[in-house]
């Protein structure tokens, strides 16, 4: 899903339409085939009637510009809620940015790769047929969007969800992929305004909810889908295998071959397309055909000029689908034929929601649960309704209403499997309002946001931070170990620095079953971990030291570093835990039933299992080095504690919790560093420059000050895709040809493929690589004598000249020119062993090796590193991974175009560099525990800033109650009219103030106010103008009191705030006490300050105040006790901060016996002065 705003975005979806402005029914889709663009797109969503549209009324450039880009009814021209705005706004580098309105969200909607194949080969009527059924499919989505996630949030800070009538959405269809393969898909663009049910309101969409639900929507389309063509065509589905191309399996119909799936599917295929052009065009200009040489680089120019935009006029469908069926030809497949094996082949029958069994909805919800626990530590409703889809893919449902039912329940029933880590914290009253429930539940308790972990979870993350404070673990002789690190040196001369020696000898003495050790890149781990283990084995011998990583290579990597063994985590698991530990144990059973005659076999047989079993076991005082430890997963960390615990070891794990995490569930290094429990390695040491290791510090905490000191130092270039890709590759080619280690590092695979062509064209020139004699790669490139290619698979059976298995990540230079039966002689870059490739492993798992991502860069040192970046690619961890690589030079390529991806998404305003390096170093993306979140909803449940949001919404509505009552008496016929006003909300929450400030004086005034307003244009901003005058500068008071009076004949709403009433005054009490019984550092302060005289009531009293004060604005971390100084607009804060400054030194004054003053009390809040600043939101 991308945003739109209202400057960019839709006007590429109308340039393509074949009908801009033309109103026509769209009843016979076959109608444009034959035109250029593609079809007008057409209105959906429920809430329609709100500019008076239909559903799939045909969508004009008018209608849409007003709707989307002015936020404007498009008949009458009235804004809809709040006009659209642009804002300039400094940046915190102080550059002016641009920043627009949000006019709404392109969701976007593609069948699967078969699907699009099936469309475009088919005749008409199947054509049409699958047409339909994927546009039923949208809009079954859109409105399970509608019900499930389309809602407004209001209130300060958005504190209450509110209920919509639904959403306005156009949809436009398109046919094909930049790279013009067969890509049916639809735009589905909801606009950025809804009609709250409670009052008619026009307000924007709550977006967070929406960006959460979009995984659910796509997996509901899918299997939407599917159900639809079963209906309709009789369709059957299958899970394909992943390959080279595609890296997770994919759901597609049975009948369309893998192989015309991949001849739709590759861009390669267009490139090719362009060279033979360009080779034909280069044989017609010079009499004779190119070299070798000379085709790499025309096939160059074709792959950077294949990458441009998309024709704004689509070339017709007619002429496309003709393409199509021709090129399914030449690849061996009859069109006819393709579309016959896939239709009518149906034979189960669909379920209906009445099939279910309770057995089964709690079978299928333990899998669903199962699913996402594997992957995340925490999750929500949005994880689960995903996940169901994924569950329940393969059935086959009667309706799009039985699969919603079926999804519901396995949903729910996952919900209720799963360990809440929050919980709803209001009762709904009995016949709740719309403005004060939603979704069964208050407007303050979203049911979205509820989130959830498992038993296992929450246990695994205890076992392992038990095994961090258990002293049962083997170590080493303090006063020794102590001398030995001092004198120890690395085998490359140097000493171990004092934060290397701290953390050596913490863990080599602390006697825990597990420690770790955490530093930033080039803080010295490697160097750390080599003196730790010399002198562990000094005190338990040789092979008392194992290492363990979580990928393959990173393992070789880490075995050479150190001298020990190291295996990949994965393997060890499976070996002494999993699948072949339980093989062996089955092969064992099995031979010892072995009749006696054969025991002489048997016994030697038993015995080579016996031993095989117990090379995948941890021994006594063993210390086990896990790197890279952030990327171990949290299940797979508590069998590795088990299995040191049984037997006596000890687990170290090293890390930078701020590179890349656990692709499944994780997070338990990054706890283990937040609660203080990991050894810290604090200097840098990599870096050429001195600025360079504090920079990367700032950008490790995704500090945007950070890209100041890298532009500064000239390490920051940008421009658009081709021009980056062409001057990170000149750059790191320059590099390498004066003899430096350098990696260029790309943001994705499809970048990286680009890179390495422009890099395999480069070495062909040269005269390095034979381009006459080459094999193909997984990639769809070729690759010859002296190219690099990097192994993706790892393959124990395939071994090089050392002994060593080839693994995932190893890269090797082509030793010779290929034999004729494809296989090849490499020899690796790192050790420089010879091994033989065959062309299968070639085909299906080797790619050229001159770029990489910064996924495989981790772990790497060089002098110089280049990487490019693309938006929305890279989380922080990445890039900061990407920029600690090299010793020298660090530099970043950003691309400002967005012509990087092959993605049908609707293009949106470019950003500028500054902007993309800011949204990637906030992205982060690394995970917290089960136990952190549940801690921090905990601690956010019930503070007072939260429920002072909260209690001022519901205040509101009484107001906004009461003022309606007292216009009624006055003048009852503007009571309708008032209500339209945008000053409607302003003036309720002045009115409030005014009434509980002078109720007699709000009451004159509103009733002179009531006159006719002569020329006034808005009666209602008299009002609130005039109203102000009553509220004057009145003080607003330390929130806890809460004595305002207000006038509500509503139980719902009374009951509500009796709730959050009670809610306050209890927080209230609990920060108090807390603050009196633990004394924090702002407590301490406060007191130096009073001194030690002060009573103990008033100081109690204070202390409460000042609590209360600091919850309330979220005042954490300063010692001062009043915290900063607010902003100039935040005149609330501004003013309870004076207040409580007043009654600090009011207290200080009567203490100091200030002559005729009475033994004091403090000042009690009469009234808790409202909020206007909440007004304008309702």
């Amino acid at each position: 899903m991308a945003r739109l705003t209202a400057g960019a975005g839709l006007k590429y979806l109308l340039k393509t339409t074949m009908q801009a402005d033309l109103i026509k029914p769209i009843n016979d889709a076959t109608s444009y085939y034959a035109k250029a663009g593609t079809p007008q797109g057409r209105w959906l969503g429920q809430a329609l009637t709100g500019i008076d549209r239909q559903q799939l009324q045909p969508v004009t450039a008018a209608e849409a510009k007003a709707v989307f880009s002015l936020a404007q009814d498009p008949d009458t021209q009235a804004i809809l809620g709040r006009p659209h705005s642009q804002t300039t706004v400094a940046s915190r580098s102080g550059e002016r940015q641009q920043r627009d309105a949000v006019a709404g969200f392109d969701l976007t909607f593609s069948v699967p790769k078969s699907v699009s194949v099936l469309w475009a080969v088919a005749d008409n009527d199947v054509r049409q047929q699958i047409l339909d059924a994927h546009h039923r499919a949208v809009s079954t989505v859109l409105a399970w969007l509608e019900q499930e996630a389309i809602h407004t949030r209001t209130g300060r800070n958005g504190v209450a969800h509110v209920g919509t009538k639904g959403a306005i959405a156009a949809a436009f269809d398109h046919w094909e992929s930049r790279a013009g393969d067969p890509q049916l898909h639809t735009h589905l663009v909801i606009a950025n305004r809804v009609q709250r049910r409670s009052d008619d309101a026009w307000a924007t969409i709550d977006s967070r909810a929406l960006f959460k639900a979009v995984v659910a929507a796509s997996e509901h389309y899918n299997g939407l889908l599917f159900d639809e063509l079963r209906r309709s065509l009789g369709t059957e589905a299958d899970f394909r295998s992943p390959t080279a191309v595609q890296r997770n399996p994919s759901h597609e119909l049975s009948g369309v071959d893998t192989a015309l799936i991949m001849e739709f599917s590759n861009r390669s295929r267009l490139i090719g397309a362009e060279t033979d052009r360009l080779t034909q065009n280069w044989t017609y200009e010079h009499g004779k055909k190119p070299t070798a040489t000379t085709i790499i680089k025309l096939r160059q120019i074709a792959t950077l000029s294949t990458r441009q935009a998309k024709d704004e006029s689509p070339t017709p469908l007619d002429e496309l689908r003709v393409s199509w069926r021709d090129r399914a030809r030449a690849a061996g497949q009859n069109p006819g034929t393709v579309v016959e094996r896939t239709i009518h082949r149906s034979r189960q029958r669909p379920v209906r929601a009445s099939d279910l069994s309770p057995a089964w909805v709690d079978s299928a919800a333990a899998l669903t649960r199962d699913g996402v626990a594997r992957r995340r530590a925490t999750w929500n409703r949005w994880n689960l309704l995903a996940e169901a889809d994924r569950t329940c893919a393969d059935i086959r449902c009667h309706s799009s209403a039985d699969r919603r039912f079926i999804i519901d329940a396995v949903t729910a029933a996952a919900e209720s499997q799963s360990v809440p880590l929050s919980a709803d914290r209001y009762r709904l009253p009995v016949n709740a309002a719309e403005d004060l429930a939603y979704a069964g539940n208050s407007a303050f308790d979203f049911p979205g946001a509820r989130l959830y972990t498992d038993a296992s979870t929450l246990a695994n993350e205890q076992l392992i931070m038990q095994a961090r404070h258990d002293g049962g673990g083997p170590a080493a002789r303090s006063a020794e170990t102590s001398a030995q690190l001092t004198t120890y040196r690395h085998r490359a001369g140097y000493q171990l620095t004092a934060d290397q020696l701290a953390a050596a000898l913490a863990v080599l003495t602390s006697g825990n079953r597990l420690d770790a050790i955490v530093g930033p890149a080039g803080s010295g781990k490697t160097t750390t971990m080599a003196a730790i283990k010399a002198v562990w084995e000094e005190a338990h011998g040789a092979g008392s030291v194992v290492g363990l990583a979580p990928a393959a290579a990173s393992a070789g990597v880490l075995a050479r570093e150190l001298g020990i063994t190291a295996e990949n985590i994965a393997k060890w698991l499976y070996e002494s835990l999993g699948q072949g530990a339980n093989n062996r144990a089955d092969r064992f059973r099995a031979l010892e039933s072995t009749p006696r005659g054969k025991h002489g076999a048997v016994t030697t047989q038993l015995a080579r299992l016996s031993l095989q079993q117990s090379l995948w076991q941890f021994k006594k005082n063993q210390l086990i080095i896990v790197d890279e430890a952030s990327m171990v997963s949290t299940i797979q960390l508590a069998g590795l504690v088990h299995q040191a615990r049984d037997v006596g070891a000890k687990l170290l794990l090293v890390v930078d919790p701020a590179q890349l995490d656990a692709i499944d569930a994780g997070g338990m290094l990054g706890w283990l560093h937040r609660d203080g429990k990991a050894v810290e390695l604090t200097s840098i040491h990599r870096f050429t420059h001195d600025w360079e290791g504090p920079a990367s510090l700032q950008l490790r905490e995704g500090n945007i000050d950070a890209v100041n000191l890298y532009a500064a130092h000239g390490r920051i270039q940008h421009g658009d895709f081709t021009d980056v890709v062409e001057n990170a590759y000149a750059a790191w080619a320059g590099e390498q040809r004066d003899g430096k280690s350098s990696i260029l590092i790309a943001p994705d695979n499809d970048t990286v493929t680009t890179l390495n062509e422009r890099a395999h064209a480069a070495v062909v020139e040269s005269g390095i690589v034979d381009a006459e004699h080459t094999v193909a790669l997984a990639d769809g490139l070729t690759a010859g004598r002296g190219d690099i290619i990097i192994a993706r698979k790892n393959n124990r059976k395939l071994t090089d000249s050392n002994g060593d298995y080839l693994r995932n990540g190893t890269l090797l230079r082509i030793a010779k020119r290929p034999h004729r039966d494809g296989t090849i002689t490499a020899r690796r870059v790192d050790t420089g062993a010879t091994i033989t490739l065959d062309a299968v492993y070639l085909s299906t798992s080797a790619e050229l090796g001159y770029a990489t991502t910064a996924h495989r860069s981790q772990g790497i040192t060089v002098d110089t590193s280049h990487i490019v970046l693309t938006q929305g690619c890279l989380t922080r961890e990445l890039f900061y991974v990407g920029m600690t690589r090299g010793r020298n030079s660090n530099t970043v390529y950003v691309c400002e175009s967005n012509l990087a991806l092959d993605e049908p998404h609707v293009p949106v305003a470019s950003s500028s560099w500054r902007q993309i390096l800011g949204e990637v170093l906030a992205a982060e993306g690394a995970e917290r525990t089960a136990h952190e979140v549940r801690e921090s909803e905990s601690a956010k449940a019930d503070t007072l800033q939260r429920l002072a949001a909260e209690y001022d919404y519901l205040a509101q509505l009484a107001a906004a109650e009461h003022l309606t009552s007292v216009i009624a008496k006055l003048m009852p016929d503007v009571v309708t009219h008032l209500h339209e006003s945008p000053s409607w909300g302003a003036g309720v929450a002045v009115w409030r103030h005014a009434h509980a400030i002078n109720p007699a004086a709000a009451q004159r005034v509103l009733d002179g106010a009531l006159r006719p307003p002569g020329d006034a244009q808005d009666h209602m901003a008299v009002i609130h103008a005039r109203l102000r005058r009553v509220t004057g500068d009145g003080v607003c008071e330390p929130l806890g009191t809460l004595n305002e009076q207000l006038f509500t004949e509503r139980p719902d709403l009374q009951d509500m705030l009796d709730q959050v009433r009670t809610r306050t005054i209890n927080r209230r009490a609990l920060v108090a006490r807390m603050a009196l019984m633990d004394r924090p550092a702002w407590v301490q302060r406060l007191q130096a300050t009073m001194g030690a005289t002060i009573p103990a009531d008033h100081w109690a009293a204070v202390i409460s105040d000042v609590a209360a004060y600091r919850d309330r604005w979220d005042i954490e971390t300063y010692v001062d006790p009043l915290g900063p100084v607010p902003s100039n607009y935040e005149w609330e804060q501004t003013q309870e901060r004076a207040g409580l400054q007043r009654q600090i030194e009011f207290v200080l004054h009567v203490n100091a016996g200030a002559p005729g003053r009475d033994q004091p009390t403090l000042p009690v809040p009469v009234v808790h002065k409202p909020l206007t600043a909440v007004g304008p939101s309702l």
